[in-house]
């Protein structure tokens, strides 16, 4: 038996690491008497991508808040089989980032995430009900190096999880790949990090438990809930059309070459991506750059060069040196970004797992990474295109209709809206007509309420001049009087209490002196709250494995062909819900085969 200790606080912590098979009983006489405990549990890995191939499971570590034992799974059968006897028996179990590790253990020890969810606790939904910041909005953030540094000892925090860069150092690796590195498991600084991981998840749970709100205490069951589905979402993956994503890659490998090479050609410029070539080119041509960034360098961004585009641009031309510096950036950023990414990320049966944060934002808001479902172009099909239906499937799109803004007027109970949504009138013409404005601008100005924009901004964003955006929010609070009234009270609950609380009881810290912000969180919130509701009622219904991605306010699945306008019917059927009396109404779409088929249509 190796034996670690470490000093939490002045307090004696102690790591143990079976060897033997005397050592093993031991442990397991220690998880007999500690089954009805909450006992900690992590995972070491050789990094994070769970369902590629090779990827092993390391350790498994158990913790109480001063013991714990690290068990080297990859030494041996017989230490695999006393981690998953251990975990199997466990009845109350607590895990930082729990998706996270639940499938690492279904998938690299047997042991069924449907069977660990029930008796798992996630310390990282506690912490985001006890304060959703992350630590650059002045929260204590969500990390478990965070949160340690915040609510247990920054000492500890600095020593013990900052180890693996040390450790990269130490095996001339980087940060990625010395997980991988054979010696770690011999190595007491590694054994110290993971042995401490279950150790300080008890240790929050302790810190966190009691302090969350007393209005937000149902959604503890709530947030496990919707965790849950989204990883079976997680785990079922999203089918890669390889031979179409790796002729896409080498499409825009020869865009970006082309591109580059008309830039150094006719530019001089070596690298599109230097912003000092590419302003040194614009100003040759006679371009005078009057913008400057924070250290007084030229600024050559998005806006300028899409100021500085021609339609049809002569060889040699401002036009002409945009075109091929943004042409190039454009095809790089998604070939390196996205394409190649598919292609890295996908396991062996060419399934690319997403990962899913139901529980990100300070507003609680989805985010989405592996396949950034949320950030990919809004019109564009090629890339979407790379995902496709599973055998005898279709892809299919369920998403709510004006989702926020069905949200703002359940929540102001404004007459006018509520009464526009019932009746299915086109509420951004009657915004536009209120001010004597086109329906684009009348919907930017709906919008703006939801994001907590005002004239200036719909002037920037419409066009117009500031006096006549001021008549269009005049416009809109003349015709939605409520939205106003609800918009200040929640601006006086916020100065008052630090925070608004939203209908579910979620907690919503607003920072002081934008008290503004406080309608815009409450309907973002709400809305991730209806779609979360709605997520609930599709896995309870049985539609989980036939869900691949879930948006903000969308729902992408993939169903078999002979049912698929059922299915989709269907699964809008239980997304929609009545909320306060506005009907939170769903679109159901068949796509076709692929995702990207769905915005084929919409480009035609």
């Amino acid at each position: 038996m190796k034996e670690l200790s470490y000093r939490l606080r002045g307090e004696p912590v102690y790591i143990r690491i079976p060897e033997t098979d005397a050592d093993l009983t031991q442990f397991s006489d220690w998880i007999d008497g500690h089954k009805r405990h909450r006992i900690g549990i992590d995972t070491e890995t050789t990094g994070l991508d769970i369902y590629s191939a090779g990827y092993r499971l390391r350790t498994v570590q158990f913790g109480t808040g001063t013991e714990s034992w690290v068990v080297t799974v990859e030494k041996g059968q017989k230490h695999w089989h006393a981690a998953r006897l251990a975990v199997a028996r466990l009845e109350r179990v607590l895990i930082h980032n729990a998706s996270f590790d639940l499938q690492v253990l279904e998938k690299h020890l047997g042991v069924p995430m449907s069977d660990m969810w029930p008796r798992t606790t996630d310390t990282q939904i506690l912490a985001h009900l006890v304060d959703p910041r992350g630590q650059e909005e002045g929260g204590t953030g969500h990390k478990l190096e965070q949160l340690t540094r915040a609510l247990i000892d920054p000492v500890t925090a600095d020593e013990v999880k900052g180890l693996m860069p040390r450790l990269a150092k130490k095996y001339k690796t980087n940060k990625e790949l010395v997980w991988k590195v054979p010696e770690l498991l011999d190595d007491p600084e590694f054994m110290l990090y993971a042995g401490m991981d279950p150790v300080l998840a008890r240790r929050l749970w302790d810190k966190l438990e009691p302090k969350v709100p007393h209005d937000s205490v149902h959604l503890i069951s709530y947030e496990h809930e919707l965790a849950r589905v989204c990883t079976e979402m997680e785990r079922t993956g999203f089918l890669l059309d390889t031979a179409y994503t790796e002729q896409f890659s080498a499409k825009l490998r020869t865009e970006e070459d082309e591109a580059a090479f008309h830039a150094l050609a006719f530019f001089g410029v070596e690298n599109v991506n230097s912003t000092e070539q590419v302003a040194d080119a614009l100003e040759e041509l006679g371009v005078r750059i009057k913008a400057r960034t924070e250290t007084g360098k030229r600024k050559v961004d998005k806006d300028l060069l899409e100021q500085l585009a021609e339609d049809d641009p002569q060889i040699g031309s401002v036009g002409h040196l945009v075109a091929a510096v943004s042409e190039a950036k454009r095809a790089g950023k998604w070939r390196t970004t996205w394409i190649d990414g598919f292609l890295r990320g996908a396991d062996p049966a060419g399934r690319v797992h997403p990962s899913i944060n139901p529980l990100r934002a300070r507003t609680a808001r989805m985010s989405i990474t592996g396949i950034p479902a949320q950030t990919l172009p809004s019109s564009n099909w090629t890339v979407r295109r790379c995902f496709i239906a599973d055998p005898g499937q279709t892809v299919v799109s369920v998403d709510y209709q004006a989702q926020e803004l069905r949200v703002l007027a359940a929540l102001s109970r404004d007459p006018t809206m509520r009464r526009a949504f019932a009746d299915g009138a086109d509420l951004h013409q009657m915004t536009g007509d209120a001010a004597g404005v086109a329906r684009p601008v009348g919907k930017m100005a709906n919008f703006l309420q939801v994001y907590g924009g005002g004239a200036g901004t719909l002037s920037q964003k419409a066009g117009i001049t500031f006096p006549a955006a001021r008549r269009v929010i005049e416009g809109f609070e003349r015709t939605y009087p409520k939205v106003a009234i609800l918009a200040k009270k929640l601006e006086n609950e916020a100065k008052a209490n630090g925070f608004v609380t939203t209908p579910v009881g979620r907690r919503l810290p607003v920072d002081s002196g934008r008290w503004y912000a406080a309608l815009n969180y409450v309907i973002q919130s709400t809305s991730r709250d209806v779609t979360g509701r709605g997520l609930l009622a599709l896995d309870a219904a049985g539609w989980t494995p036939y869900m691949r991605l879930p948006m903000h306010d969308e729902v992408v699945a993939s169903l078999p062909i002979e049912h698929a306008e059922w299915g989709a019917t269907e699964i809008a059927r239980h997304m929609r819900m009545d909320l306060h009396g506005v009907d939170i109404d769903t679109d159901p779409e068949v796509y076709g085969p692929s995702w990207g088929h769905g915005y084929m249509k919409a480009a035609a």
